[in-house]
């Protein structure tokens, strides 16, 4: 990552600043408080987005130089990438595609920005910082061999193994969280409180079951439940037989009963037949008006009446003429009566007759209902005779007593209570195996979430920072380490070194016990390794003044070595001096008075000038 160009426009103590960086390494030096350090926090903010003197957006207007509504960071790399930087309203823009390895650059650029940053991380910080930077946070092979040699099973192993791709800090949180979850498993079965050695070998409480004395029940209640069965059909039996026992007494005395009606119903129906007869004449007679007097009783009538007016005279007659014409007067007088005079075709029917028409028609339908309720009548005595004749005939068989029923219902009541009491011992029986059941498949989860407990927890102390990664980690620290010697003797400075706790030495002493200028040097040499194994091949240093004479010239010596080996693109380094060192090939040098950078000349071009 090599900048090519910086500007900045009212940035903190800064005014402005247009440096074109021709050398890879760029020396920033001012008197105090001219802005050294704001235009480190101009090149860490272009970078990486974020300030270092704010954490919040709403507070990006403090970074405003004093006097100015707004700020600007440009800065340019030469390989045509370049960010943006706006103040106050917004924030940083990245243009270009990141040609680094994405994971090494985001873990190792917070310390090639910040050198110090390395040493106040936690152990598990440097731990995962150095995980990317040296590829072991992908290593699933090695990741599986090391699991399978500690007896991990390959089913936790192959769900685990993605997340190791991510972390092993990824990974071992997967694995503690499913070990978590066994733990509530098996509390869950127990009811509780997991403990590994209690959870070893344990088992539910389980009740003695007597298998025979089970089988000889679930016998003896199939046949119980085979005699009830009989039971119940005989009984049903009896009962079918009882009922029909009654139907036939109660129907023999419904037909006798009804059979003996016939002779009053006939006689009932004759007398009803002749008032209809009657009723039906009278209702005819009326409706029909003068009748037509046809037939021999008119026709003699007529003769009868012609014979009298043609009579011999009375007092000529005989005796027995006499009586013979009186005999035939009275006779005609009856007919007169009857049908009135001779020679009239009939009577018609009187105002009274018409008058009593309707109510006569009324009885005649109600005569004709009740003549055919007569008729029905009889027909149903009539057969209730016959049919009582023919089961009269019949053998009804043997009829069921009531004392009889009731001792089939006693033998049922009997069978029902002793396969109730069966049944609640079968019940016991039952309850018995199921709670053994229901124990042996407690006891077989409890072991089944104990053995996963186990297993995830294994993996889990795998994982950790001191397992697996750890041992993976002291095969990586090993080139670190050797990467750090050749520095801190390229240097001439105290020998870094990194141990697998991740503590930090410099020629053995703790870091914590070491000079400010010591542990500046120490941070220093750790960035420069972090910048080689990130690909980024950048560091920017400030305070370099911490350092003697003797010391800022084996740093130069050191970055001008790494920058003609390859190994370093660009370095920015600021300090405070008392006058600014002369540009090289190598070196190029900005001088910062009054808020403005200054670039500075040549030791040939001072020469020239002079």
């Amino acid at each position: 990552m090599k900048i090519k160009s910086i500007k900045i426009a009212n940035f903190e103590g800064l005014r402005t600043a247009d440096m074109q960086l021709h050398a890879p390494i760029t020396m920033v030096s001012g008197k105090n408080g001219t802005g050294k350090s704001s235009l480190r926090d101009a090149v860490v903010m272009a970078l990486s987005g974020q300030p270092t003197r704010v954490s919040l957006k709403k507070d990006y207007g403090q970074l405003v130089a004093e006097g100015s509504k707004a700020g600007s960071i440009e800065l340019h790399l030469a390989d045509g990438r370049r960010s943006e930087t706006t103040l106050p309203d917004g924030g940083t823009t990245f243009f270009g595609n990141q040609i680094e390895d994405p994971a090494k650059a985001r873990a190792g650029l917070p310390f090639v920005l910040n050198p110090a940053a390395f040493a106040a991380a936690t152990a598990d910080g440097r731990r995962s910082a150095l995980y990317a930077l040296t590829g072991c946070a992908g290593g699933t092979d090695e990741a599986q061999k090391r699991l399978l040699e500690r007896g991990a099973d390959q089913g936790k192993i192959d769900a685990v193994l993605p997340l190791v791709l991510v972390g092993f800090p990824e990974a071992e949180k997967h694995a503690k969280q499913r070990a978590t979850e066994a733990k509530g498993a098996w509390r869950a079965v127990t009811g509780e409180t997991y403990g590994d050695k209690k959870a070893e070998g344990w088992k539910s409480g389980k009740p003695p079951v007597d298998l025979e004395a089970a089988q000889l029940c679930e016998q003896d209640l199939a046949s119980l439940d085979a005699q009830i069965a009989q039971a119940q059909q005989d009984m049903g039996t009896l009962r079918a037989r009882h009922q029909a026992s009654a139907g036939r007494a109660g129907q023999i005395a419904q037909l006798t009963e009804l059979a003996g009606k016939v002779d009053s119903i006939s006689k009932k129906l004759a007398a009803d037949e002749a008032d209809l007869v009657s009723v039906r004449d009278r209702v005819a007679e009326i409706s029909a008006g003068p009748a037509e007097r046809k037939g021999l009783v008119h026709d003699l009538a007529r003769a009868l009446n012609a014979t009298l007016c043609m009579a011999i005279p009375f007092g000529d007659m005989t005796t027995e003429q006499r009586s013979h014409l009186k005999f035939s007067s009275e006779t005609l007088e009856q007919y007169k009566a009857q049908h009135g005079p001779v020679d009239e075709e009939g009577a018609p029917a009187s105002a009274a007759d018409i008058a009593s028409l309707p109510e006569l028609q009324r009885s005649l339908a109600m005569m004709e209902r009740t003549v055919a309720n007569d008729q029905r009548d009889l027909k149903l005595a009539q057969d209730a005779a016959v049919q009582l004749k023919v089961l009269q005939e019949q053998d009804g068989g043997e009829a069921v007593t009531e004392t009889q029923l009731s001792a089939a219902r006693e033998r049922i009541n009997t069978l029902m209570a002793s396969r109730k009491k069966m049944a609640s011992d079968m019940d016991t029986l039952r309850a018995s195996q199921r709670a053994a059941a229901e124990a042996d498949k407690k006891t077989k989860d409890a072991g089944k979430h104990h053995a996963d407990v186990q297993g995830w927890t294994l993996i889990a102390d795998a994982l950790a920072p001191d397992g697996i990664p750890g041992e993976i980690l002291a095969d990586s620290l090993r080139p670190v380490n050797d990467m750090l010697h050749t520095l801190s003797r390229d240097a001439g400075w105290a020998r870094v070194a990194i141990s697998r706790d991740m503590d930090i030495t410099a020629d053995g002493r703790a870091y914590g016990l070491l000079s400010e200028s010591e542990q500046w040097r120490t941070d220093t040499l750790l960035a420069l390794m972090i910048a080689q194994l990130s690909e980024l091949r950048l560091v920017v240093l400030d305070r370099f003044d911490v350092l003697d004479l003797l010391g800022r010239s084996q740093l130069l010596d050191l970055l001008c070595d790494l920058a003609e080996g390859g190994a370093l693109d660009s370095a920015v380094v600021c300090g405070t001096m008392k006058k600014a060192m002369p540009s090289d090939e190598l070196i190029g040098s900005f001088w910062i008075e009054n808020g403005e950078v200054l670039a500075v000349a040549g030791a040939e071009e001072e020469r020239m000038a002079a």
